[in-house]
């Protein structure tokens, strides 16, 4: 399980960018109280693999991808 920081480095966005991406329903997550939510990093993968969607996500969430 990833903590929303530790997806947003991963992506190489804002933690922020990654709580829109989950209110939009492009990544799964799941909420353990309060103020924990976590990202299955399988999930995450298989999920941006599926869709072919690493670099458009972090385009539009923020920071272009490096070459």
């Amino acid at each position: 399980m990833l903590t929303v920081k530790e997806a947003a480095a991963l992506l190489r966005v804002t933690p922020s960018a990654v709580y829109a991406a989950i209110r939009l329903g492009v990544l799964p997550a799941a909420n353990f109280g309060k103020r924990q939510t976590r990202l299955a990093k399988a999930a995450l993968r298989e999920e941006l693999g599926k869709r072919g969607e690493l670099c458009i996500l972090t385009a539009a969430f923020g920071r272009a991808p490096e070459a």
